[in-house]
C-alpha cells in the first residue's frame, strides 16, 4: 500500500509538471503571437517606407548623373533591404513551423495526461480490489481465531474427561485390589468350611460305627 501511495504521488507530481509545461508552452505561444504582430506592423511600416522611397527615387530620376550614381547606391541599399525583408519572411515561416511543432507537442502532452488519468483510475480500482481482499483476509483470520478458541475449549473438555477417566481407572484398580482381598478371605473361609465339613464327616462316620457296635 505504501508502494501504491508513492506511485500515486509520483503520478500527481508528473501531472503537475505537465500542467506547468503546458502553461509555459501557452505563454511562449502568446509571446510568439505578440512577436508576429509586431513583425507584421514593422513590415507594413517598411512597405510604406519603401513606397515613399520609390517615390523619392522617381523624383531623383529627373536630377543629373550625380544623383543617378546616388540612386545606384540607394538601389544597392534597397536590394539589401529587400534581402532583409526576405530574411524576415523566412523567420516568420520558421516561427510558424515551430508553432506547429509546439502544437503537436501540446497534443502529445494532453494525450499523456489522459493516459495518466486512465492509469490513476486503474490504480484506484486495483486499490479497491486490494481493500476487499484485505477485508476477506481479516474475516478469515477472525474465523480462524474463533475456530482456535473453540478447539482450545474442546481440548480443555477432553482433558477434563481424560482426568475423569484416569480417576475411574484408579477407582477400578482400588476396587480390583479390594475384590482380590475379599476373594482371599472367601477362599480362607471356604477352606475352613471344607475342613469343618470333613470334620463333620469324620464325626458322622464315627457315630455310625459307634451305633453299629
Amino acid at each position: 500500500m505504501r508502494f501504491l501511495s508513492n506511485v500515486d504521488f509520483l503520478m500527481f507530481t508528473k501531472t503537475v509538471a505537465s500542467c506547468e509545461s503546458l502553461s509555459i508552452v501557452t505563454t511562449f505561444r502568446r509571446l510568439l503571437s505578440s512577436v508576429d504582430s509586431v513583425m507584421g506592423s514593422k513590415i507594413a511600416m517598411l512597405y510604406e517606407s519603401l513606397s515613399t522611397f520609390v517615390t523619392f527615387i522617381g523624383l531623383l530620376s529627373s536630377v543629373d548623373s550625380l544623383m543617378f550614381s546616388k540612386t545606384g547606391a540607394i538601389c544597392e541599399s534597397l536590394s539589401t533591404f529587400v534581402t532583409f525583408i526576405r530574411l524576415l519572411s523566412s523567420v516568420d515561416s520558421l516561427m510558424n513551423s515551430n508553432m506547429g511543432a509546439l502544437c503537436k507537442s501540446l497534443s502529445t502532452v494532453i494525450t499523456f495526461i489522459r493516459f495518466l488519468s486512465s492509469v490513476d483510475s486503474l490504480m484506484v480500482s486495483k486499490m479497491g480490489a486490494l481493500c476487499e481482499s484485505l477485508s476477506t483476509l481479516l474475516t478469515f483470520i477472525r474465523l480462524l481465531s474463533s475456530v482456535n478458541y473453540l478447539m482450545f475449549s474442546k481440548t480443555g473438555t477432553i482433558c477434563i474427561s481424560l482426568s475423569t477417566f484416569i480417576t475411574f481407572i484408579r477407582l477400578l484398580s482400588s476396587v480390583d485390589s479390594l475384590m482380590v482381598s475379599k476373594m482371599g478371605a472367601l477362599c480362607e473361609s471356604l477352606s475352613t468350611l471344607l475342613t469343618f465339613i470333613r470334620l463333620l464327616s469324620s464325626v458322622d462316620s464315627l457315630m455310625v460305627s459307634k451305633t453299629g457296635v
